[in-house]
Formats: structure tokens, C-alpha cells, sequence
């Protein structure tokens, strides 16, 4: 079985051409499944302010989002067709699982065997009762450090995609743990040029960056849009530094604004458009158009169909 060399949303696979400009970790619909109060924050679940935010993105250029709430963080996949179809966009889910915090409560009482079957049935057969089948597969460890159950999902997930070819887009907390990821995942015979790994400008640490890039990963650039009193020059700064090193190839961009308070619909900013509008405008004073339609375009239609 292999998902390579087509692009499977929430709606059907499609061609490789149609996916446009991306953005390759969001959240659209999505509740922590904990009782925190705090978590409310990260709650995501009207479906019309979540709708209103991606024909925004649509409206300034925006064509996919790659949707990375995965197993038991409040996913909502009828919804999210219903948002693709209504706002004519493209919305690729995911199957695997969160760092430990997130992990569902029965994950550790079920074997290696058992959690591989659950994420090999959720995309041979759909997700959640569905007929959405995942386009990515997800895991996550910790701020600082890979827990036992972690390294239990990274087992797992790198199993499933050997199997399918479907690409691996992690958590790294704040930015952490991506060379200990990218070793473990190596080990168990995984081909890095599939593997995202993404906050790792969470770490704001450039020479990190270039030895992930050296490793073989994609990396990506999602919590731009947190300082907009400098308009993310730090980032801005490491993209320019990264694509003159040579990694532009190897670089992606996204918001993952999973958080009310980022989001033009829920009251907050900026909202799904920054990208393709003011921190585009800014990283132009330091790239050409080429570049950032590579990052953009280019490098997620070649990392979510396998032409990397």
C-alpha cells in the first residue's frame, strides 16, 4: 500500500498541482480532551467562526490547510468537510498521536501491536466513522524530553508510515527534541526527507535549525504571527539565514494558530491571512517571490505527496 504522489484530503485524494499555496500545520476544530480550564483557550468547535477564518485564508490566496489535531484531541472531520467544500479549499487531516499531556487515557494499556492497528485502521478504513482517510501521520513528545509512551508512538507511527508512505509531521514542544526525534525516527529506517518537524522556531535558535536541515528533515516555521510589535524579525531573520545556507527546499511556513486568541473569527489576530499578507510583505525585503512560493507551495505539495 502506498499514498505517495497524491494528495488525500477530506474530500478525496487530488492532484498534486491543485493543492496551491499551504499551510501545513493548523487547527481548525479541535478540544483537549482535558478538564483544565486553561484549555479553553485551545478550544476551536464553531464551526461557522472556524468556516469564517478559512475563506479568509482562501480570500487572500489561500487554497490548503494541513488540519493536525489527531487522535482524541477533538477532532471533527464532518465539519471539516463541510468547511472545505463551503469555502472551496483543500483540508488534509491526520491520524497518530499527541505528545504524553494529550495521549488518550487508554494508551498505555493497549500494546505496540493494539496502537498500530488503530492508526493502520483509521487510514485504510477512515477516521472516526468516517470516510476520511488521513494525510499525514502524527507524533509529539514533551518541553525537553521523549517520555516512555512517546517513544512508544514513535515506534508506532514510524511502523505505519514504512507501510504506507504516508509522510510524519511531529510536535516538537517549543521547539525541542527535533535531533532526538530525527535519531529515533533514522533508527527504525525511516527516510527523513519524509519527516516535518515543526515549532522549531519556537527555539529562536538558527544554528538548531541548520542541523536539523543537515539531518535530512523538513522544518517548519508555524508560530509566526506571536511578535507583531517587530513583525517576527527574529524568524524572518532565521528563514533568510536557513535559504542562504541552502535549505530552502527544506523549509515550510504555517501559523498554527490553534488558539482563539490568534484567530480573526474568534475575536483575536491575526488571523489565517498574516502570512500571505504582512509577514509576506516583510520577508519580501529579504527573499525574492521564488522563494516564498517554494516554501509555500512547492516544498508542501513535494513533502505531502512524497516527491521530496
Amino acid at each position: 500500500m502506498s499514498f505517495w504522489n497524491q494528495a488525500v484530503t477530506v474530500n478525496g485524494t487530488i492532484k498534486t498541482e491543485d493543492l496551491g499555496v499551504t499551510y501545513i500545520h493548523e487547527h481548525l476544530m479541535v478540544k483537549p480532551q482535558l478538564p483544565d480550564a486553561s484549555y479553553e483557550a485551545y478550544t476551536l468547535d464553531e464551526e461557522d467562526k472556524s468556516r469564517a477564518e478559512v475563506a479568509a485564508f482562501a480570500a487572500v490566496g489561500g487554497k490548503t490547510i494541513v488540519e493536525m489535531t489527531p487522535i482524541h484531541y477533538g477532532r471533527n472531520l464532518p465539519a471539516l468537510q463541510r468547511m472545505a467544500r463551503a469555502t472551496r479549499t483543500n483540508i488534509i487531516c491526520t491520524t497518530g498521536y499527541h505528545k504524553e499531556l494529550f495521549l488518550p487515557p487508554w494508551f498505555s494499556t493497549k500494546s505496540e501491536e493494539e496502537l498500530y492497528e488503530i492508526v493502520m485502521n483509521e487510514i485504510v478504513c477512515g477516521m472516526d466513522g468516517t470516510d476520511v482517510h488521513p494525510g499525514v501521520i502524527k507524533f509529539g513528545t514533551s518541553y525537553g524530553k521523549i517520555t516512555d509512551q512517546e517513544e512508544r508512538a514513535i515506534r508506532v507511527v514510524a511502523r505505519a508510515h514504512k507501510k504506507t508512505g504516508i509522510p510524519i509531521s511531529t510536535h516538537c514542544d517549543k521547539g525541542t527534541m527535533g535531533i532526538e526525534q530525527a535519531k529515533r525516527l533514522d533508527a527504525l529506517g525511516v527516510d527523513l526527507r519524509h519527516v516535518l518537524l515543526c515549532h522549531i522556531d519556537s527555539a529562536l535558535d538558527v544554528t538548531y535549525a541548520k542541523k536539523l536541515c543537515q539531518m535530512g528533515v523538513h522544518i517548519c516555521f508555524d508560530h509566526v504571527g506571536r511578535e507583531l510589535e517587530n513583525h517576527d524579525a527574529t524568524r524572518v531573520q532565521m528563514l533568510a539565514e536557513l535559504i542562504d545556507a541552502g535549505y530552502l527546499n527544506q523549509l515550510h511556513i504555517s501559523g498554527d494558530m490553534g488558539k482563539k486568541e490568534y484567530l480573526l473569527a474568534y475575536g483575536g489576530g491575526p488571523g489565517l491571512p498574516y502570512i500571505l499578507t504582512d509577514l509576506k510583505k516583510e520577508l519580501l525585503n529579504y527573499m525574492d517571490e521564488a522563494a516564498f512560493h517554494r516554501m509555500m507551495v512547492r516544498n508542501p505539495a513535494n513533502f505531502l505527496t512524497g516527491r521530496v
